[in-house]
């Protein structure tokens, strides 16, 4: 591995970070150069962090592309990169959501009225995900964050009012099954597997 960090002199020009300011890049790159984490600090203090698994959200991604030779005079130690990894925190998932008076407090996409275990159960049911992403109009991108979301039971950590109504920790939370739930979080795991593995 090797780790890079690199001021960024413009803004991402995006309608969501765009007021963020100028940021230093944190890099780390395996033999070929493929980036495998990602740190972007911006001037204002918010941070954006991704890796192999955690790909991309509404706010930025992982790069697309092995850096070239001109990152060479930015390498760093490892220690450097770490220290930066550890001591900075984002919020993953920011098109997840949980709203007490929006579907009982289950987690759904932000602005849609649409559960994250809906998502997992449309993607499971139909012959290919580019079917349930046209049948609930949503994007790939979406998609993946639902079940990345739904496979590493993230919702246990941010605790909703509601488990997703077809999920067996909904039937765990209420004492109550009508017989269609399901380990969603298993389902979400192979779907993942299946679809970005």
């Amino acid at each position: 591995m090797k780790y890079y960090k690199r001021h960024w002199q413009e803004t991402t020009g995006d309608a969501l970070t765009g007021s963020w300011g100028f940021s230093w890049f944190y890099f780390e790159t395996d033999d070929q150069s493929w980036v495998t984490r990602q740190l972007q600090l911006f001037e204002n203090g918010q941070v954006l962090k991704y890796d192999t698994e955690y790909v991309e959200d509404k706010l930025g991604g992982l790069s697309e592309a092995p850096l070239d030779d001109s990152f060479a005079p930015y390498e760093i130690t490892r220690e450097e990169f770490e220290r930066a990894w550890s001591s900075s925190d984002y919020k993953q998932f920011p098109e997840i959501v949980i709203t007490e008076n929006v579907l009982w407090g289950q987690p759904r996409l932000e602005g849609r009225r649409l559960a994250v275990g809906d998502i997992v159960s449309q993607v499971d049911i139909n012959s290919t995900i580019y079917e349930a992403l046209q049948d609930y109009e949503i994007t790939l991108q979406q998609a993946r964050q639902a079940l990345y979301y739904c496979r590493t039971l993230q919702c246990i950590k941010d605790k909703p009012i509601k488990f997703c109504h077809n999920c067996t920790l909904r039937v765990q939370q209420e004492g109550e099954a009508d017989g269609e739930e399901q380990d969603n979080w298993k389902r979400a795991d192979r779907l993942f597997k299946e679809y970005f593995s």
